[in-house]
């Protein structure tokens, strides 16, 4: 037997398992590629909500908040338009999503109609607290204090 006779025989026997392994490698690249174009399919769909529900909060800060606490005689809001508010946040958040991105979203997450609204309450109320804490943090605990009596306040990153 040449050389050439042998190499061509192991040619034989060695493609089939070469061929079941470029099978196995072109099909697990797939999975990977399917993958992440899922997650970020997933994290496009989460960043679009996430802009909704603060676009919603903010404007309802701006608008109706500040103006029913400047009508309360306590300066606080009640539960019954806390409730409102909530609701309209809620309303405003649907459209800003339309009724394909509530489905979209709801198939992604694995949420029935109750359960969505319910979602995004829950991210609502998370928008609300984090504007609250920035507020908190950009005006500092005195600050209305402070300027009624006329003192000069420190910046966020002067010491002391």
């Amino acid at each position: 037997m040449k050389l050439t006779d042998v190499a061509l025989m192991a040619l034989q026997v060695a493609a089939p398992v070469l061929m079941a392994a470029l099978t196995w490698a072109a099909a697990k690249l797939a999975t990977l590629i399917r993958s992440k174009v899922d997650n970020e399919y997933l994290r496009g769909a989460l960043v679009r909500l996430d802009d909704a529900v603060l676009t919603a909060v903010k404007e309802l800060q701006q608008t109706v908040v500040a103006e029913v606490k400047a009508a309360s005689a306590d300066g606080k809001i009640d539960d019954a338009e806390r409730e409102r508010i909530k609701d309209a946040a809620l309303a405003n958040v649907k459209s800003y999503l339309g009724p394909k991105g509530l489905a979209v979203l709801a198939e992604l997450l694995g949420l029935s109609g109750g359960t969505l609204e319910q979602f995004l309450g829950s991210r609502i109320e998370a928008a609300v607290h984090d504007l609250r804490v920035t507020e908190r943090a950009v005006s500092g605990p005195n600050t209305t204090a402070a300027r009624a009596t006329g003192a000069v306040l420190p910046l966020a990153s002067t010491p002391g």
